[in-house]
């Protein structure tokens, strides 16, 4: 003989049919993403900084970075690595936009020397940081120079080598 069910009706579960359920899944997830809800962006955000940084008011007024350096289109590559210069052995004479990029683990300059005499010609304004990539501007004349890296004896280790710049082909 069965029994009638103990449960009371104020402690039986009221669940809606499986396909319900389901259906109503994802407007809860499009609600949780939008932040439907409770207190709302704004006054979260003007209470908490980080937050405050990610509004999309915030997105708008942050300064773009500066990626001239980066993407040049005209630029000669010049590598700084640990003791080696990766760049061309020759260029053309005019002017010249130079991308230095330092790829190594320790601060590099770069100085182009007359050979003959030992003149610094031209020099990096300050040394090139570890990941830093600065574009520099030169007005190369037809010659043989020596490029080099001086800080702390990079030089002495093997980081230097010979420009030669020819004469350009255009008037």
């Amino acid at each position: 003989m069965l029994r009638p069910s103990r449960l009371r009706p104020s402690t039986a579960r009221r669940t809606a049919p499986p396909a319900a359920r389901r259906r109503g899944m994802p407007i809860a997830a499009v609600m949780l993403a939008l932040g439907c809800g409770g207190e709302g962006g704004a006054a979260n955000a003007a209470a908490d900084p980080a937050r405050a940084a990610a509004t999309p008011e915030a997105a708008a007024a942050a300064p773009e970075p500066d990626l001239s350096a980066v993407y040049a289109a005209d630029a000669v590559d010049v590598a700084l690595l640990e003791y080696a210069i990766g760049m061309p052995s020759r260029l053309p004479a005019g002017p010249t936009v130079l991308r230095l990029s330092n790829q190594g683990f320790e601060m590099h300059n770069l100085k182009l020397v007359d050979p003959a005499s030992g003149e610094v010609l031209w020099e990096t304004e300050a040394d090139v940081n570890t990941g830093e990539v600065r574009l520099v501007e030169l007005d190369l004349s037809p010659g043989s120079y020596t490029v080099v890296c001086d800080v702390a004896g990079h030089d002495s280790r093997g980081m230097l080598m010979t420009l030669t710049v020819d004469a350009s082909p255009f008037p």
